[in-house]
């Protein structure tokens, strides 16, 4: 099995440390169909914590949450 990480994720990030930096995130843990968005544990629980809880492959969060912050930095760029 490969190594747990990705360029910009990590598996002990937490939930709200990923929010509050790229809130459009939101979209892969309601893909995931997660309650983590507005979850009081958000500022305790890691992706790892995530991908437990709600039986999700990590690698495939990890993916989900570099697609959302790559799409919305080639939106950004589109605007520029």
């Amino acid at each position: 099995m490969g190594q747990m990480d990705t360029q910009v994720f990590q598996e002990q990030d937490s939930v709200e440390d990923i929010l509050k930096r790229w809130p459009r995130a939101m979209r892969a843990f309601r893909k995931h169909r997660t309650n983590c968005i507005g979850c009081l544990l958000q500022r305790f629980c890691t992706l790892k914590d995530v991908a437990e809880t709600y039986e999700i492959e990590l690698q495939d969060l990890l993916q989900d949450l570099e697609t959302c912050v790559t799409e919305n930095n080639q939106s950004q760029r589109s605007i520029l």
